[in-house]
């Protein structure tokens, strides 16, 4: 039977217990989600100098969902500029070099040796030594450098700039990918379906395949066939890494899709 006295104790114990959970609430810190898609990096590289890119993931990270990008090669482009005029025209002026005669004397010098000493002139100092007495002289002679008084000169002609966009062709064939150092061409290749439309890079285009496909390099499925040690180091927190290699001048793009849950401050 309820009585009175039980059924305020009853509403008592509920309202206590909805306090509390009204302040496990404000209390608990909830995930937060950031998804980046579509982000461009331009660098440029060369032979022996890596294009290099930074990409920052939060040092609360909980888990990733998505860790992929695509990369555009490219030749480069060189902005041409003549302080707004249409047109420029270099000069170049005539410019001689003439080479006259040289003389190089030799004085002579004399070169005692005897029990005790070793006299040098005009140097003198002494060295002890122990062979027999002898004596050497080198005679004074003198050479000349004579080379036929000659000329070069540059005959006046000239040079047309005209303002824009200069456009130069890759040189680079051969490329190669790494995050925090571990090269991943070998594991994104391995990813490559036999007989599909992507491809490695291997020239100018975009990779692993052209629009409209939505395929990109999956750091993600990637890591999992590689050593644990290699797999932290690559999914762990902080500034990444990534760098592409080519064997010659190049454009590189990465466009990045990046997904993971941090803790949210």
């Amino acid at each position: 039977m309820i009585t009175f006295e039980s059924a305020i104790n009853r509403l008592a114990e509920r309202v206590s217990d909805r306090r509390q959970e009204n302040r496990n609430i404000s209390l608990q810190r909830r995930n937060q989600v950031v998804d980046m898609y579509g982000m461009e990096f331009t660098r440029q590289g060369d032979l022996g100098r890596p294009a290099t890119f930074y990409l920052s993931i939060s040092p609360d990270l909980i888990y990733f969902e998505r860790f992929e990008f695509k990369i555009i090669i490219e030749g480069f482009r060189i902005p041409l500029a003549s302080n707004g005029i249409s047109s420029t025209e270099v000069m170049v002026r005539p410019r001689g070099l003439e080479i006259e005669p040289t003389d190089l004397t030799t004085n002579a010098v004399g070169i005692t040796v005897n029990n005790e000493q070793v006299t040098s002139v005009p140097s003198s100092h002494a060295h002890s030594l122990t062979p027999a007495t002898h004596q050497h002289t080198i005679l004074a002679h003198r050479h000349s450098i004579m080379p036929n008084p000659h000329d070069h000169e540059t005959i006046p002609h000239t040079h047309n700039i005209v303002p824009g966009m200069s456009y130069f062709d890759i040189s680079a064939t051969n490329f190669q990918v790494f995050i925090e150092d571990i090269d991943m061409t070998p594991y994104f290749r391995a990813l490559i379906p036999t007989g599909s439309s992507l491809r490695w890079i291997d020239g100018e285009g975009i990779f692993p395949a052209p629009p409209p496909s939505l395929e990109n390099f999956d750091v993600l499925a990637a890591v999992a066939y590689m050593e644990r040690e290699d797999r932290e180091r690559i999914l762990a927190p902080g500034y990444k890494k990534v760098q592409i290699v080519g064997d010659g001048v190049f454009n590189a793009t990465l466009v990045n899709y990046l997904k993971y849950s941090h803790v949210n401050r």
